[in-house]
Parts: structure tokens; sequence; C-alpha cells
């Protein structure tokens, strides 16, 4: 949490786009045909900075389409591989337009599941985003709260739901430290490197780009007007074809009205936040960060100013010199 949508993931696309565009630079010396594959978050903003300066072609890969559709099985009690399912919209926004079992429609028992406590309470936001919008989003309650007005107001709201707020962030230091001590250990040869299938998407991305075995990734592109109803230049996620002459988006048409009106109040600010970032325009940032749902629920336009200005100062050792000149 707090690293993809509002000042974190605002910041952390700053710190990071510079370093992603050095590593393109390289690939079009050494390999120029090959592809980034972008696992780093935020994974929008960065996406879309990639595609819109770097001269190699760009993909964004996420988990969460997969993930959710294996939680999805469980609320339903049906195996994870006999669900299909149709997903469009943006990274963490995007929403199962079709979900189905056997060629049925899964949401009227979605809607009857919701309605059960130990259900329901599993994953409260997302529930009650389905409920009052008519479709149920890719991202686990905890972290889609970041991207919406209505869960993050005050501390009462993140009661009721249930919301960490340092979790995220705990999380992710213990973890990552057990996993740098093991990469040390694999490199100094204490510990074996193992073989698996992982189920990571790259892994079949690069099988299937070798081999001509098609399959459908849900992946992040640049828009191209495969979703007729949000700006062509947004990064969006969406199926995609990949075979051997490479990655092919879907064309998916209009989202449901309501839905693209909420991936849109995050496209706004993927657009500036990227912006910023390649001109290293400190105002800009400051109006990607005004723009964020969250934050701009929770605070006012001079409280956003100086937290901005003190993040600037804050970070100045983790970010380019350009920013400050």
């Amino acid at each position: 949490m707090g690293d993809i949508v509002g000042p974190g993931g605002v910041f952390r696309g700053i710190r990071t786009i510079p370093v992603l565009l050095d590593i393109c630079r390289e690939m079009k010396e050494l390999c120029p045909d090959a592809y980034l594959f972008n696992y780093v978050n935020p994974m929008a903003i960065n996406t879309r900075a990639l595609y819109e300066i770097a001269d190699v072609k760009v993909v964004g890969i996420c988990h969460s389409v997969v993930g959710t559709t294996k939680q999805l099985a469980g609320y339903l009690n049906i195996p994870f591989n006999e669900i299909t399912y149709f997903v469009a919209g943006i990274n963490h926004m995007a929403w199962y337009l079709k979900l189905e079992h056997n060629g049925k429609d899964l949401y009227p028992e979605l809607f009857k599941q919701a309605k059960k406590a130990d259900i329901y309470n599993k994953d409260m936001v997302r529930f009650d985003i389905m409920k009052n919008f008519g479709y149920f989003v890719t991202e686990s309650s905890c972290h889609f709260s970041e991207y919406v007005l209505y869960f993050r107001k005050d501390k009462k709201i993140i009661k009721q739901y249930k919301i960490p707020t340092k979790l995220g962030y705990q999380w992710v230091i213990k973890g990552w430290g057990k996993q740098k001590q093991y990469v040390k250990d694999v490199i100094s040869g204490k510990e074996k490197v193992t073989q698996g299938y992982s189920g990571e998407y790259a892994a079949d991305i690069i099988h299937s780009l070798e081999s001509g075995q098609p399959r459908s990734i849900n992946l992040n592109v640049k828009n191209n007007n495969f979703i007729t109803n949000l700006p062509n230049d947004a990064c969006v996620e969406i199926p995609c074809l990949v075979d051997g002459s490479g990655i092919h988006p879907v064309h998916i048409g209009d989202l449901p009205p309501q839905l693209a009106a909420l991936d849109r109040i995050n496209i706004n600010v993927h657009e500036l936040a990227s912006k910023g970032a390649l001109s290293f325009d400190r105002e800009v940032i400051f109006q990607a960060i005004a723009l964020d749902p969250n934050t701009s629920s929770v605070l006012s336009l001079p409280r956003i100013r100086e937290m901005v200005d003190e993040m600037f100062e804050v970070e100045k050792k983790y970010l380019r010199d350009e920013f400050y000149d």
C-alpha cells in the first residue's frame, strides 16, 4: 500500500522512472528488439512514462487479475480452472466484465454470497463497490481503498472497513529482508537454486513468444483506442494475445460508463505524474497529487502543497538534481 497511488505512489514513480529510462537506453543499444517487462510499481505511472519516451517495446505485468480470480473461486466454491472471465480497465482498477462457469453468469451468485457476513467481511470494500457500481474489481480491498474517495476519509470509516494502514509497509520490510538474505546465500553458494513453475506471467509470455503457443494474458499497455471511452494515451490493463509474432492487445470497446468514470479519476493522476517525472516539474507533481482522489478527500490544497514540498526535501537524495534546479 502507498506505493502506486497517492503521494507515496507519485514519489515512487519520480524516483523510479529515470532508472527505468536508463535501462531502456541500454536496451536500445544492446537489444533493440527485446521487450521490457515492467513489474515495478507504480505500474501505470511507470509504464506510461516509458512508452511515451523510450524507444523500446514495453508492457506492464501485474498479478492482480489471476490472484483475484482465485479469491472469487473460493467465494463461489468453484475450482479456479473452471472459471472464465473477461477483465479490462486500468491497473488495480480493472473490472470483471464477464465472470462465468460453464457459460453461466456467476454475478447473481456472487451478489448472493456477498450478503453472507463471513464472505462480506473478507472483502468489504470490493463488495460495496460491486453493490454500488455493478462489477467486481481486481485489487484487494485494503489496496483498492486508496484509489477512490470513499473509504479512507477518517479513522471511523477506516475502522469500519477494517483497512490496515501500516500492514503493507511492515510486511514488505519483513518479507524483503528475508528475500535479500536468500539471494545473498544463493550467490555465495550457501543455498541451491531451485526450479519450479512460479505462475508468473513473464515466464508464460516468454514461452509464447519463443514457442508460438498462443495465450491470453492481461497486460498493461498504451490504450490506442482499445477501450474506447478512456483516453488513447492512458495505460490500460486489458487482455492481450501473446504468440510467436508478439503481443497483441484486444479491442474492448466502451467500459460501462460508471467504471470508465472511476478509472478516469486515476488516469488523470497517471498523466500528470508521468509528465512531471519526465519534465522534472515539481508543480506538475503537486498537481498530480492534488488530483489524487484519496488525498483530496482528506486534505486541503494548502496542506497538500505543504506535504509535497516537505516530501521533495526529505527525498532529495533519491531524486534527480533537475527537480531542484
